[in-house]
């Protein structure tokens, strides 16, 4: 968040955090109902055939993408973000496929996308302590992998800085692919 805290989209994050709260709320209400391998396997599917269709947007496809869309579309995306985060930690597609077709600049895209994550990790937080998800294992597992949490995340802004402008949409929606797949995997229990 640090590196990217001057480049961000205002109107973005009004968008898609209020939805997002009720997502988390309707998480953490239906966190014992909800299979979160369906949740997973349904956004896999969803990822593969959203980056699919984008990649072929991007090589001169014609379909138009609503980039005005009404304000609560957004909110709807906010809180397909919230649940899918709150139930399976997968919020990622979701967001990107409400904020990606606006081409934002890269490091604005970046910069929005890292300051809402992290407002959304924290208005999870009361839902997973009433979950009962803060655990002395899971205390241990998040000291021992903070520096490799740290170290990934300074990686992660010099490689975003290194691809190219007119690039990094494309290499966005081939991992979208790529990340859907694991999903999908993970989803129907093939991972």
């Amino acid at each position: 968040m640090a590196a990217f805290r001057k480049s961000w989209d205002a109107g973005v994050l009004r968008m898609l955090l209020p939805g997002a709260i009720l997502g988390v709320s309707l998480g953490y209400l239906f966190a014992a109902q909800v299979s979160s391998n369906a949740v997973l396997a349904t956004l896999g599917a969803v990822s593969i055939v959203f980056g699919a269709q984008r990649l072929w947007v991007e090589r001169g496809g014609r379909i138009p993408v609503p980039l005005s869309a009404s304000p609560w579309i957004g909110s709807l995306f906010g809180v397909a973000t919230g649940f899918t985060s709150q139930i399976a930690h997968a919020g990622g597609p979701p967001f990107q496929m409400w904020v990606m077709p606006r081409r934002l600049p890269r490091d604005v895209f970046v910069g929005t996308s890292a300051i809402f994550f992290a407002v959304l990790n924290w208005i999870k937080v009361p839902a997973y302590v009433a979950l009962g998800q803060f655990t002395t294992a899971n205390a241990l597992a998040t000291a021992i992998l903070l520096p490799v949490a740290v170290l990934s995340s300074l990686a992660g802004v010099r490689l975003v800085r290194r691809v190219p402008v007119e690039r990094f949409y494309v290499i966005i929606y081939a991992l979208m692919i790529v990340a859907g797949v694991k999903l999908l995997l993970d989803g129907v229990g093939l991972a």
